[in-house]
């Protein structure tokens, strides 16, 4: 019975796992064709955004290593502007830094909101710690203009990107959201508005870098094509205010409330699939933590914000109301995101039972196995070559390194963050769980 039961177990999740990466397969291919398609109107960061204004909203808390370095990347920017720093109750040095840098001058007896005298576009406001989503809504409320872009305090944001954001708002008057490429930042020095070409050497960063790659240009580029965005990072997520006020902004309460906020909108648009994009275009440079303690609360918070967001939002699984994002891409996140942890951790406890049990042959786990990491593989070569050639087009990225790395990855790196997301399950309906802060990585400036 129990040898029944196992290779039962086995047969499924093979079955699985061929069609999770078939899958990824067609959205690879979905993805070159959205990179293609691109068009130069779309792509030119020659446009002018005479036109348009946009508002930066970007949280802070406790940024002191990065703070000044990050804004002085956004007063960079040649476009119409104003950028809002939420202060977000920070206990370090954050805004005595803002002040000392940028003098920082209160507009009004006893109001916590502070404009800069050297650059009028920057605002500070002072406000108790509450979280990001609460402190997103404080700064959109502020906002002057109708084009809002929310970023991380560790983004530094790509000229190019912000532009092409902005020129595709332009080109379709319809378009509620959108967002584009992000690249980990592997180096902590600026000059003028780039990050510097550096290969790093910790492991963890180099094993994010690949993720982000297959993630942003293997993948959601693919669902774009399909018109089935439904996550746009808080990283760099451009959208219209009026969108905003039509969902009621952020929830307060979500533990991701950047993907809460894309479904929100997504339901307040059914059926408008072409209102929601990802560009294949680079909008920003992003740290990611860089050592395992912060990544596994990354990883936690993420499986559960998943988790929480799509158990709150069952009516839109399998709705035929919302297009391909009910019937295809909602289940995709239920049974390839939420189950695949389970089902991961089971089949590394199962497969050497049954090897040592007899009954499965080696050869057979060994063809199947290596079979999935020539697919990986594969695909993440690929994925360097779409960014070299037509998204970032700096040939930064190594195919040597990124094949080392990419073979590396599954042998240790990708069973620990799989049995971080099996913890978050176990975890995602208990409360009170803190966080903690995240680590910043200080950032200079070279000189031009």
């Amino acid at each position: 019975m129990l040898k029944e039961i196992t290779l039962e177990f086995l047969t499924f999740a093979g079955l699985y796992f061929l069609c999770i990466n078939a899958l990824h397969g067609i959205l690879l291919a979905l993805s070159w064709i959205k990179i293609r398609k691109f068009s130069n109107k779309d792509s030119s960061i020659e446009t002018q955004n005479s036109q348009q204004a946009v508002s930066f909203i970007i949280p802070a808390f406790n940024e002191e290593s990065l703070i000044v370095e990050t804004i002085q990347t956004y007063l960079s920017l040649p476009q119409k502007k104003e950028i809002i720093i939420i202060n977000d109750g920070s206990k370090d040095q954050t805004f005595k830094m803002l002040q000392t840098m940028f003098f920082l001058k209160r507009s009004d007896v006893g109001s916590n909101l502070f404009r800069s005298i050297t650059h009028p576009e920057l605002i500070v406001i002072e406000a108790d710690h509450k979280g990001k989503a609460f402190a997103l809504n404080l700064g959109i409320k502020q906002a002057s203009f109708e084009l809002i872009c929310t970023l991380d305090a560790d983004t530094i944001p790509s000229r190019k990107g912000v532009s092409a954001s902005m020129n595709a708002f332009m080109a379709n008057p319809n378009l509620v959201a959108a967002g584009g490429i992000i690249h980990v930042l592997n180096s902590n020095t600026l000059k003028g508005n780039t990050p510097q070409t550096k290969s790093s050497n910790l492991w963890l960063t180099n094993f994010q870098s690949i993720e982000y790659l297959k993630t942003f240009i293997c993948v959601r580029l693919g669902w774009s094509l399909l018109g089935s965005t439904t996550l746009i990072s808080g990283a760099f997520c451009m959208f219209k205010k009026e969108a905003w006020r039509k969902v009621g902004g952020f929830r307060n309460d979500s533990i991701t409330e950047d993907l809460d906020f894309i479904i929100k909108l997504r339901k307040a648009y059914p059926g408008k699939n072409n209102h929601f994009r990802i560009l294949p275009v680079v909008t920003c440079h992003t740290q990611v933590p860089k050592d395992k303690k912060h990544l596994m609360v990354q990883r936690m918070r993420w499986q559960m914000g998943l988790v929480e967001t799509l158990f709150k939002n069952l009516d839109l699984c399998f709705n035929r109301n919302y297009g391909i994002v009910g019937l295809v891409t909602i289940p995709y996140y239920w049974i390839a995101e939420v189950l695949s942890p389970l089902i991961e951790i089971f089949a590394l406890i199962v497969v050497p039972f049954a090897l040592i049990q007899g009954w499965i042959e080696l050869s057979v786990v060994a063809t199947f196995l290596l079979a999935g990491l020539i697919f990986n593989i594969s695909m993440t070569l690929f994925g360097i070559y779409l960014d070299n050639e037509h998204v970032s087009g700096n040939k930064s990225r190594c195919y040597r390194k990124g094949l080392f790395h990419g073979i590396l990855l599954h042998f240790g790196y990708k069973q620990l963050t799989s049995w971080w997301r099996f913890l978050a399950l176990l975890r995602a309906f208990k409360k009170g769980y803190h966080w903690g802060e995240k680590p910043r990585q200080e950032i200079t400036h070279q000189s031009l």
